[in-house]
């Protein structure tokens, strides 16, 4: 997880990612929200169809490395079938820093129960050699029980993880979005520059962004452990826009990273469980229309859009197997993005 420092230092280096840069203003806000009434490296490669059946969802990457600056060049269609094209660029050092933040290792997890063993026995040890009580010897073990998840969650929460009942880590992705929107600042300003010259409506500004992650970024599941240390199959937004791939979370993360550039966006996070593994989508706070599929948290509707791709899939509309996940008998978890949502 990245600390404050280090976000300053790579928005510092964010000064390079995008050739032309516009200004978040309030006019993009209040379009982007409808209010609710009643309350892994990859080689340059040419473009590709990703529809499969030449509709004109093209994209096409380019990922270069030129002399320790990653740079990342792409061009996608939106569902206003309008061509959009950015390039990021990353200055490899801050680029490292950023990888190093996000991810735990088992040596750290050991570091941790060690501690607690050996904080126990040195309790017994104390309360022997200072003849103290059971009951004296009991609440100082206590207190070292309770610390010691307490310093484990910690140490997860450093480093991107939540930890839930059952000791079940997870992506801490409300953090995670939180975190990455200053970062994908670059790319939501391009985003508003053709919103503007276009004149966007809402949810074609969504559906654009929505659009980049489908199309322009390969989907490829990260490994679980890289390096020796636990990802979570997950890789955090910079990661994915460098390499140009991810998963489903990876991708809803770096959407949803975009988006919350938006003072006004609300947005909720959906994680459906499964086996092998599980999926994740993104709600977005807006009136459905005819056909959208959404979920109802807190009296309010969040419309769905599936940033995985390949498929070319507008918001409020999903694939069959999302669609068999959410109505299946294990239910999912709602993330709200930011407090509030």
């Amino acid at each position: 997880m990245l600390a404050p420092r280090t976000t300053a230092a790579l928005l510092t280096a964010l000064a390079l990612a995008l050739a032309t840069a516009y200004r978040l203003g309030d006019e993009w806000n209040e379009r982007l929200v409808q209010r609710p009434i009643d309350g892994g490296w990859l080689a340059a490669q040419a473009d590709f169809d990703i529809s499969g059946g030449g509709s004109g969802a093209r994209a096409s990457q380019r990922i270069t490395n030129l002399g320790g600056l990653h740079v990342a060049d792409y061009t996608f269609t939106n569902f206003n079938q309008d061509r959009i094209r950015f390039t990021y660029k990353m200055p490899d050092e801050p680029y490292k820093k950023y990888n190093g933040t996000y991810g735990y290792y088992p040596e750290a997890i050991k570091q941790l129960q060690d501690w607690h063993q050996n904080a126990r026995q040195a309790a017994y040890q104390n309360a022997v050699r200072a003849g103290q009580s059971q009951d004296q010897l009991n609440a100082a073990v206590a207190e070292i029980d309770r610390q010691y998840p307490q310093k484990l969650r910690a140490y997860l929460e450093s480093r991107g993880f939540t930890l839930e009942a059952g000791n079940v880590t997870r992506i801490d992705m409300p953090q995670v979005v939180k975190l990455n929107a200053p970062i994908m600042k670059p790319i939501a300003l391009v985003l508003d520059r053709v919103a503007t010259e276009h004149r966007y409506q809402s949810m074609d500004t969504v559906g654009a962004g929505l659009s980049f992650v489908q199309t322009a970024l390969q989907y490829k599941q990260p490994d679980d452990v890289y390096q020796g240390k636990h990802t979570g199959a997950f890789i955090p937004p910079l990661t994915a826009v460098v390499l140009g791939w991810g998963n489903c979370d990876s991708k809803s993360a770096l959407l949803a990273s975009i988006l919350s550039n938006w003072a006004q966006m609300r947005m909720i996070g959906i994680f459906m469980p499964g086996n092998p593994v599980g999926h994740y989508v993104i709600g977005v706070l807006q009136i459905p229309d005819q056909g959208d599929v959404f979920v109802d948290y807190h009296g309010l509707k969040y419309v769905i859009v599936e940033p995985a791709g390949p498929a070319w899939l507008p918001p409020g509309r999903i694939g069959d197997e999302t669609m068999a996940k959410l109505n299946a008998p294990e239910g999912y978890k709602i993330d709200p993005f930011f407090q509030g949502g």
